[in-house]
């Protein structure tokens, strides 16, 4: 076991934190002079990550005079990533930028320092405030992210896209349909060095394969039927920008091994050429897929995930975030009335209340439409509860496994006037919980009328273990513990946020 080893404290020596950043959170925690603190997923450590990347006992970090990482021998590594001491142009591959912690070695970090931990991300800075000096031009929240930044979590967030945005390192934006995955993108860029210069943005998935390796590489005259002319890609015309591809799982396979060699070698070979042309380009992905899951099943390529992964951007949904839903609902508001040039109606207290109750599954996104909808409704000047019209999600029994962050919704029988009708019972409804009752009495947990959202203690048990125990029981199928818990899996996976639980993975 790990033991917590400690010095004699220095208080000339500043205190600092670090800040860690797991798929579910970011957590703060304060690094005291003279202490040496584990990082790892056992329970031993001061500063434990339950992620499946990370080691039992991982790395360990020791704060003096001066702050140093050590890698314990972990199965997936230590890299840090140097923060603003170093040049703001210096290549990611650049050994001075981006450092593999060998076991048993201690490395210097400052703060603005990045550590990659397995495949969580960890950032060092001075207690109670970013290391990160204001940018230039940023609003007021100081981050030149959204005009709405309210939610800690978020600012978290940006400031971690802040850091990553400094150095040319390949960035991946998580999240669900809908968070402002562009706008981080767009904040990313902004930051950067390379701000003067092109920012591309792709859709893969709005591109035929036909079509999509043609633009992205560009072609010679003659290469194919119809090619009169040459045509340089869009990577090419972005030389010195940046390049963001969304939706990156979503781009063909024999794309991606093309696109994997501008990544390791800067070049781009157009279609009929037979001389590659050097680009100087950097690469900010995003994806509402989770992409390690497409790599096991054979349709990401794991070298290229790897090499766009360099640091994670997990952008929280709406739901996780409620503080923001007013300022945002306010401010699209506005947006919407500006261009429309129409008096603002005021937000009344009734149809705040509907939109805070409300799980956004379409996020930032939906809540604009609903805001610019429930402008054109109002007649009296105030937007009442009748006219926010929101669309009920799909019952996750109808999702399959492969659903992970798809945000599936379906149209409401909705009155002009905003009000919903009771839909009866169907005898599909029956069926599934007479299912449920048969799988809780097959996997022995005890079932719930009110399903998860109901549960208190049974016989000492807690919520949170009667989710694990059902998981434990269906062998960590989330659909069909979530059946015999008599909820929807989308409940069960917001509860699996709610404790920190780690989301099963297939076997």
């Amino acid at each position: 076991m790990t033991q917590l080893l400690t010095h004699r404290p220095n208080t000339a020596v500043a205190s600092f934190e670090l800040v860690v950043y797991t798929r579910q959170q970011s957590r703060l925690y304060p690094l005291l002079g003279g202490t040496v603190l584990g990082i790892g997923r056992g329970t031993e450590n001061q500063i434990q990550i339950e992620d499946l990347s990370v080691s039992r006992n991982h790395a360990r970090i020791y704060v003096g005079e001066q702050i140093e990482i050590e890698d314990l021998g972990s199965a997936n590594g230590t890299t840090l990533v140097r923060g603003l001491r170093q040049k703001a142009d210096v290549d990611e591959t650049d050994a001075s930028s981006n450092v593999r912690v060998d076991a048993g070695r201690r490395v210097e970090m400052v703060p603005g320092d990045v550590l990659r931990v397995g495949g969580v991300i960890l950032v060092l800075q001075r207690k109670g405030r970013s290391s990160l000096p204001a940018p230039v031009g940023a609003g007021s929240n100081g981050l030149a992210g959204p005009a709405i930044l309210v939610d800690p979590e978020m600012r978290r967030v940006y400031d971690l896209a802040a850091r990553a945005a400094a150095s040319d390192i390949s960035v991946l934006i998580l999240g669900e349909t809908g968070v402002g995955k562009e706008v981080m993108a767009e904040t990313i860029h902004r930051r950067s060095p390379r701000a003067e210069h092109p920012f591309l943005r792709l859709n893969c998935a709005a591109l035929p394969e036909s079509l999509l390796e043609g633009e992205l590489f560009g072609h010679e005259r003659g290469a194919f039927t119809g090619a009169h002319a040459t045509k340089q890609g869009l990577i090419e015309s972005t030389d010195r920008g940046t390049v963001f591809l969304d939706e990156i799982g979503e781009l063909p396979l024999g794309t991606q091994a093309k696109l994997l060699r501008v990544l390791e070698e800067r070049t781009v070979m157009r279609l009929g050429a037979t001389k590659s042309r050097q680009v100087d380009v950097r690469f900010v992905t995003a994806t509402n897929r989770d992409l390690s899951r497409e790599v096991r099943a054979g349709r990401f390529r794991g070298d290229l995930y790897y090499r766009i992964s360099g640091i994670v951007v997990r952008i929280p949904p709406l739901r996780q975030r409620r503080a923001e839903i007013q300022p945002l609902a306010q401010h699209f508001l506005r947006q919407f009335c500006v261009r429309s040039h129409q008096p603002e109606p005021r937000l009344n207290t009734d149809a705040l209340e509907v939109l805070c109750a409300y799980d956004w599954p379409g996020n930032v996104r939906e809540l604009r439409n609903v805001m610019e909808r429930s402008a054109l409704l109002t007649t009296d000047g105030q937007i009442h509860r009748d006219h926010v019209m929101l669309e009920p999600a799909l019952t996750e029994y109808e999702l399959s496994d492969d659903d992970d962050f798809e945000a599936i919704t379906k149209v409401s029988n909705i009155g002009f006037g905003g009000r919903s009708r009771q839909v009866e019972s169907r005898p599909r409804d029956l069926v599934r919980s007479s299912e449920s009752r048969a799988l809780a009495s097959e996997s022995g947990v005890p079932p719930s009328e009110g399903g998860v959202s109901a549960i208190g203690n049974v016989d000492g048990e807690t919520e949170r273990d009667r989710i694990i125990r059902a998981l434990e029981a269906c062998g960590g199928n989330q659909t069909r513990a979530a059946k015999v818990l008599g909820v929807s899996r989308r409940t069960l996976i917001n509860r699996l946020e709610q404790f920190q639980l780690p989301r099963p993975k297939k076997g």
